[in-house]
């Protein structure tokens, strides 16, 4: 059951960001009260805390100081905006707080420009991230330790989530709910908040040159589901049925919206993970081959060599031989 959520607000916080989040947990902690009888403890918090303001300069009132949480479930760090690098100057007492979070397995969502704040923590280092797609560039120059990927919506590492704007982030938030909540509530999240907040978003994304940032809502939509959930059993068919179209349909139109066939988009999410798995996890390949969605190690291995010429265990020895 999920009992404490922390949400960290700082100046220039995206105020759409807060927002919601907000409005979501305690939808969340009300379902979750009927089904399980104990709702979700939502902690707002602040440095020192003392009220703060959004980027468009709407007051922001905290429950306590980040000092004052002694046990959390979910760290949820909100987008921010304006100059980044003053920005992250002031929360230098934030970034010993993530790594001790995150030392303890504890899951930490960055909502799009959030990612800052880990990569400023040390924690993507050598890890997958994606951002808000205005800083991915910025974000790149200034961390060049981190794998970033401007074509992924959602990464997801090491407990570590990052999304490219806040339609994503909500999809880690309904992931996060189900898993750590209950399924019911996940699902309830979804369709109140999720369905209706993917209309209009690929807007955010029309100016962008790369491929995966197209306009076809409803492959997105299937697209960032993927990204989250691609080591549950799935089929084309049922994925076809999530977008409201024929499976003929459905793979036509993925294949022109990402240049990938909906099975090869799910093989390189599955493979990119099985990497991430194998440098900073000491799992076996047999254990990564089924937390990725593999059954068969053997099929996995040989994907993995096509991917990187080399099979995965012999991959993971280059890497740390070279770390």
């Amino acid at each position: 059951m999920l009992k404490h959520v922390t949400l960290y607000a700082c100046e220039n916080t995206m105020g759409l960001s807060l927002g919601l989040t907000h409005d979501v947990l305690a939808f969340a902690s009300s379902l979750q009260k009927r089904l399980l009888g104990e709702p979700i403890n939502i902690s707002l918090v602040t440095l020192d805390g003392k009220p703060t303001s959004t980027f468009s300069g709407l007051a922001v009132t905290p429950d306590c100081a980040l000092d004052d949480i002694h046990s959390t479930d979910l760290v949820i760090l909100h987008g921010i905006w304006g100059d980044m690098d003053d920005l992250l100057i002031q929360q230098q007492a934030l970034y010993p707080r993530l790594r001790q979070w995150h030392e303890q397995g504890k899951p930490i969502m960055a909502a799009a420009t959030a990612a800052y704040f880990l990569a400023e923590a040390g924690l993507l280092d050598d890890r997958i991230s994606t951002t808000h797609w205005q800083k991915q560039a910025h974000f790149a120059r200034s961390y060049p330790k981190v794998n970033v990927r401007p074509e992924r919506y959602i990464t997801a590492t090491g407990e570590l989530y990052c999304s490219a704007g806040m339609n994503a982030a909500l999809e880690i938030m309904v992931y996060l709910l189900s898993r750590l909540s209950c399924p019911e509530v996940g699902e309830s999240v979804e369709q109140v908040f999720l369905v209706d907040f993917r209309r209009g978003y690929s807007g955010e994304f029309t100016s962008m040159g790369h491929q995966t940032y197209h306009k076809d809502d409803e492959i997105l939509s299937v697209q960032q589901w993927l990204e989250i959930h691609f080591m549950n059993p799935v089929t084309i068919d049922e994925l076809a049925s999530k977008a409201n179209m024929s499976t003929r349909t459905f793979k036509r139109r993925f294949k022109d919206a990402t240049g990938e066939t909906p099975l090869g988009y799910i093989q390189q999410l599955r493979i990119e993970q099985g990497k991430e798995y194998l440098k900073h996890s000491d799992k076996s390949v047999e254990e990564i081959s089924w937390s990725v969605g593999y059954q068969d190690a053997g099929h996995f291995n040989r994907l993995f060599k096509r991917a990187y010429a080399m099979n995965a265990s012999a991959w993971r020895q280059n890497h740390r031989l070279h770390k």
